[in-house]
C-alpha cells in the first residue's frame, strides 16, 4: 500500500506532539516521514525544497488514509447488517409484555382482515404467548375461515365484541360457520354481509345482537332484517343496495350515520331510497358516492317528481352535521339533479363534494338544487375557472348561506375574464386552498387583493399548493397582512 510507512510515521509524531503540535504550520515533515530522496526536487532553494518534500509526504499519507477509510467503511456497513438482528432481538425482548401487547393491539387496528395475530402468533414462543393473552387481536371473524380457526378466534377472544363478516355460498359452508358464530351474536359489534343470508340466519335463530353498532350491506336489505334487536346500532353502510318498499325497516330511526353507494350494475329505487332516508330521524352524518351511475335510462325514472306525499320534509329543514358526495368516472347529469333533488330536503352544517368526473365538474355545481351549507368543501378532479366557479357558486339566494368555501386536491385553469365585481359574496368569510394546483401567481395576487380588500373577509389559507414560490408568498403577506396564511 503507498504511503503506509509515512502514514505510520506520521501517527508516531501526532501520539508524541499531538494533534496540534504534528499539523502547526511551521512543522516541516522533511528527513522526518521519510528518507526518500526526490531528484527533482533537488534544484529548488529552502524552504520551496522542504515544502514541496513535505507536500508529497502528506499526499502519500492521505492516499494511504483513503484506501484504509475505504475498507473501514465496508467493514462498518458488514458489522452493522450482523448487528441489526441481534439489536432488534435484543430490543424486543427488552420490551415489557403489557407494552408488546399493546403494539399487537395497534397492529391489529391499522389491518382490515384476521391474518394479523396468526402472523404474531407464528414469530417466536414469547410473541405466541403475549398474542394468546390479548383478547382483542382475536376479534374479526369470517364465514371463510375454517371451523378450527373460527373456534380459536372465539376461544381467544374473550369477552371482547366480535366483528363477523358473512360473505356469499356455498350453503353448507355459511351454515357451519354460521352455527359456530351465532351463539356468541350477544357479543357482535359490527357484521359485513355479502350476501343475503337472511333465512340461514331464520333457520340457525339468530335475531337478537345486544352490542350491534354498525352493518355493512351488500344489495338488498333483506325483508328478515326489521325483526333483529339491535338497541346500539348506529352506523349502516350500503352498497348496491335497494330499500324494498315492501317492508319497513325500524332500525333507520336509530342511525346516526350512513353511507350508501350506487353504480349501474345495481337496481336504483327512487322512492324506497327517499323513504328511507326520510325515516332516519337521527341521522348526523350522511355519505353518498355514485360511480359511473345512469338512472335516467329507465324512462320511470325521470327527474320530475311524483305528487309528494303529506310527510315529505320541506327543503332544507333537517339539519344534520355532514353531507358528503362522491361523484366518479362516468354520472350522468340527469343523475346528479335526481340525487340533488332527493337531498334537498337535508340542512348540512358541512358539504363534501368530490367531482372526480369524465365531464365538465361545474355542470354538478351550477343547478339550483346544489346542496348548500355554512361550509362547503370540494374536490374537482379537472382543471376549472376559479372565478367562474365561485360565481356560479356564491352568485344565489343558497349561496348567501356559504360562510367558508375549502378546495382540496383541485387545479385551476385560465381566469376566464376576471371582472372587478366578482368577489362581492357578501357572506363568505373564510376561502382554504389545500394540495391544490393553483394559477399564475398573477392570478392568485389578484385573487388575494380582491377578496381581502373587504373587511368583513376574515381569511385566504393557501397550504401545500403547486406554482406557488415561498418568495411570492411571503411578498403576498406583507402587502396584504396576516389575514393571508400560508405553508409549503
Amino acid at each position: 500500500m503507498n504511503g503506509l510507512g509515512h502514514l505510520m510515521t506520521l501517527l508516531t509524531i501526532v501520539k508524541r506532539d499531538g494533534l496540534d503540535g504534528a499539523f502547526s504550520e511551521d512543522v516541516c515533515y522533511f528527513g522526518r516521514l521519510s528518507n526518500h530522496e526526490n531528484i527533482t526536487f533537488q534544484p529548488y532553494n529552502e524552504p520551496l525544497r522542504s515544502l514541496r518534500y513535505s507536500l508529497e509526504d502528506v499526499k502519500l499519507c492521505m492516499e494511504a488514509l483513503n484506501s484504509i477509510r475505504s475498507r473501514l467503511t465496508k467493514r462498518i456497513r458488514d458489522l452493522q447488517k450482523r448487528c441489526k438482528p441481534s439489536v432488534l432481538a435484543d430490543g424486543i425482548e427488552r420490551i415489557p409484555d403489557e407494552i408488546l401487547a399493546g403494539i399487537f393491539e395497534s397492529g391489529h387496528q391499522t389491518s382490515e382482515h384476521s391474518k394479523f395475530p396468526l402472523r404474531v402468533s407464528r414469530v417466536s414462543r414469547r410473541f405466541r404467548q403475549v398474542s394468546f393473552r390479548t383478547p382483542s387481536i382475536w376479534t374479526r371473524l369470517s364465514s371463510r375461515h375454517p371451523g378450527d380457526q373460527i373456534e380459536a378466534f372465539i376461544s381467544r377472544s374473550g369477552q371482547c365484541d366480535l366483528h363477523v363478516e358473512l360473505w356469499d355460498p356455498p350453503l353448507d359452508e355459511l351454515r357451519s360457520s354460521l352455527k359456530l358464530i351465532a351463539p356468541h351474536s350477544c357479543r357482535w359489534s359490527s357484521i359485513w354481509v355479502f350476501n343475503n343470508e337472511d333465512p340461514i340466519m331464520n333457520e340457525i335463530g339468530v335475531s337478537s345482537f345486544p352490542r350491534l353498532r354498525y352493518i355493512y350491506h351488500y344489495m338488498e336489505l333483506p325483508r328478515e332484517s326489521s325483526r333483529w334487536d339491535m338497541p346500539l346500532l348506529t352506523q349502516f353502510d350500503g352498497y348496491w343496495l335497494t330499500f324494498s318498499p315492501r317492508f319497513s325497516v325500524p332500525f333507520l330511526t336509530q342511525l346516526t350515520c350512513m353511507k350508501l353507494c350506487f353504480t349501474d350494475d345495481c337496481p336504483f329505487d327512487r322512492t324506497s331510497l327517499e323513504q328511507a332516508l326520510h325515516r332516519t330521524l337521527n341521522l348526523r352524518e350522511l355519505s353518498i358516492k355514485c360511480h359511473d351511475f345512469h338512472p335516467d335510462r329507465d324512462a320511470d325514472l325521470e327527474v320530475p317528481q311524483p305528487m309528494s306525499p303529506p310527510d315529505t320534509p320541506r327543503p332544507r329543514s333537517v339539519h344534520i352535521e355532514s353531507l358528503k358526495i362522491m361523484l366518479r368516472g362516468s354520472v350522468s347529469f340527469y343523475a346528479v339533479k335526481l340525487l340533488y333533488s332527493i337531498l334537498q330536503y337535508l340542512s348540512p352544517s358541512l358539504v363534501d363534494i368530490s367531482l372526480l368526473l369524465h365531464g365538465d365538474p361545474e355542470n354538478c355545481l351550477i343547478h339550483n338544487l346544489f346542496p348548500y351549507g355554512p361550509t362547503i368543501q370540494l374536490q374537482i378532479g379537472l382543471p376549472c375557472s376559479l372565478p367562474h366557479l365561485l360565481s356560479q357558486l356564491l352568485r344565489n339566494d343558497n349561496g348567501k348561506i356559504v360562510n367558508s368555501l375549502q378546495f382540496r386536491m383541485s387545479s385551476f385553469d385560465c381566469e376566464l375574464g376576471l371582472s372587478p365585481e366578482w368577489t362581492h359574496f357578501r357572506p363568505l368569510r373564510h376561502l382554504r386552498f389545500q394540495n391544490c394546483v393553483m394559477l399564475k401567481e398573477s392570478h392568485v395576487e389578484k385573487v388575494a387583493r380582491r377578496l381581502l380588500a373587504c373587511e368583513d373577509f376574515q381569511s385566504l389559507e393557501i397550504i401545500s399548493c403547486r406554482n406557488l414560490s415561498e418568495e411570492f408568498l411571503l411578498d403576498l403577506q406583507d402587502e396584504v397582512g396576516e389575514r393571508l396564511t400560508w405553508s409549503l
